[in-house]
């Protein structure tokens, strides 16, 4: 059986971390969603280049939710070549998931650059989003929001309890040989390590 609503939480997840997983399990919770869907980036158009392959990424995307409720990891980005728009990727994910109501998980600072997006107008117009204020980033307001095109009707703005971490210093502390307890969960510690990833 299909969900009725489902949380889409994309990202470049280089790599997934705790605070990826606080975000997707809270936003999924804050709408009521039946599940969320963790996306990670083929080739985000907005951000500079990834550090880690998409089969790595994909690959601690899936370490890190195992064994938990209502979340997956799709591969859709991954396989589609060209930059990952996220327009693309909810037409995908609306055409072949009839009747479910889809919501977009956008962090404060990725709703404050919709003048950037490709086929904003259509986007903002045509999904659900739920935007979600966590530590690190300057948090966003519903009249902020409404100012800067969501709608009122199918936007919510959910505050997310979250550690702040950043992929930046998980990568930095790699290098250097520290520990990333409380940074990623021991999965995706093991495949950072088996796989000689951000050395």
């Amino acid at each position: 059986m299909s969900p009725t609503r489902v949380a889409v939480f994309g990202g470049t997840f280089d790599p997934f971390h705790l605070g990826h997983l606080a975000v997707a399990e809270q936003a999924r919770d804050g709408v009521l969603a039946d599940e969320v869907w963790v996306v990670p980036a083929g080739l985000p158009p907005h951000r500079g280049p990834v550090i880690a392959g998409a089969a790595d990424r994909l690959a601690m995307c899936r370490a890190a939710i195992e064994g938990r409720p209502r979340i997956a990891a799709l591969d859709l980005e991954l396989r589609r070549p060209g930059p990952s728009y996220t327009l693309d990727t909810m037409r995908d994910l609306g055409s072949g998931h009839g009747g479910t109501q889809l919501w977009v998980v956008f962090g404060a600072d990725a709703a404050r650059q919709t003048s950037a997006w490709h086929g904003a107008a259509e986007l903002l117009g045509s999904y659900h989003f739920v935007l979600v204020n966590r530590a690190g980033e300057a948090p966003i307001r519903h009249a902020e929001a409404i100012a800067l095109g969501f709608l009122p009707e199918l936007t919510r703005v959910v505050g997310i309890d979250s550690p702040d971490i950043s992929g930046t210093e998980i990568r930095r502390r790699v290098s250097t040989g520290e520990t990333l307890d409380g940074l990623v969960s021991p999965a995706v510690a093991a495949i950072i390590e088996e796989r000689g990833l951000y050395r």
